[in-house]
């Protein structure tokens, strides 16, 4: 079995109903692109709090628990090869918008325009349903050339990798 390059960030998928909270991309990479709000882990953080911390910083939403929904790792893509912890959760049944983020706009999207629209990032169209369905947890690795995404394989999750879930 392949070898996982080091997981640095989180992504997470918050929904509600059958909608799901994007933030639209002011920064490299991904720039002008949807995805899910998420981030650099900090030295010494368990994904789990790093996912829910960067959650409450980008979205002023404060959870209590994250689902783990897999890994996702790229190579040959504008930023070194490297992965990140992939998450969903329930938004706050609480009436109103996200805060405003400096990282981009937030908005809430309908789930079959996340899975296929152009304006998402192209891996998305590959892992989201998976992601945002209920398969069990998996590794999906994506490559990429010239830019654009080449190959996406969905692979199981390496036995030691829960115990890094702290």
């Amino acid at each position: 079995m392949p070898i996982l390059p080091p997981l640095t960030y989180t992504l997470c998928f918050l929904t509600r109903a059958d909608d799901v909270l994007l933030l639209h991309r002011r920064h490299p990479p991904n720039r002008g692109l949807w995805n899910g709000v998420g981030g650099r882990l900090e030295p010494g953080e368990a994904p789990l709090a790093g996912v829910l911390r960067e959650v409450r910083e980008e979205t002023g939403y404060v959870l209590p628990f994250a689902r783990f929904r897999g890994v996702l790792t790229w190579e040959g893509y504008e930023v070194p090869p490297g992965g990140l912890y992939l998450f969903t959760a329930e938004a706050p049944a609480s009436p109103g918008d996200p805060r405003p983020c400096d990282e981009g706009d937030l908005a809430w999207h309908p789930r079959a325009w996340v899975l296929t629209a152009p304006e998402v990032v192209s891996n998305l169209h590959r892992f989201g349903a998976a992601v945002l369905g209920t398969e069990k947890p998996a590794w999906h690795h994506c490559r990429y050339q010239a830019g654009q995404l080449t190959t996406h394989e969905q692979r199981p999750l390496p036995s030691d990798l829960l115990a890094r879930l702290g």
